[in-house]
């Protein structure tokens, strides 16, 4: 399933993975448990997802690599 870009806002918890092109993060998903919670919650289903970056480069990744991360704070 494909994903554009979200609206993020900084201080939230979201999974994401870095871009492989540019290394900026590129967000899937809000982790609900905003950091705290067991490290499945709130990870996609499926195997794979497609992605946009803040930058506009699309990527594909497998959902087993996407990491909880806090924007701002990278």
């Amino acid at each position: 399933m494909a994903t554009e870009q979200l609206q993020v806002i900084v201080g939230e918890w979201y999974w994401g993975v870095k871009c492989p092109e540019c290394g900026a993060m590129a967000v899937h998903s809000p982790d609900p448990t905003q950091g705290q919670g067991d490290s499945k919650t709130g990870k996609p289903g499926e195997p794979q997802v497609t992605m946009t970056c803040p930058n506009g480069h699309r990527f594909s990744t497998r959902t087993e690599n996407l990491l909880r991360f806090e924007w701002g704070a990278q």
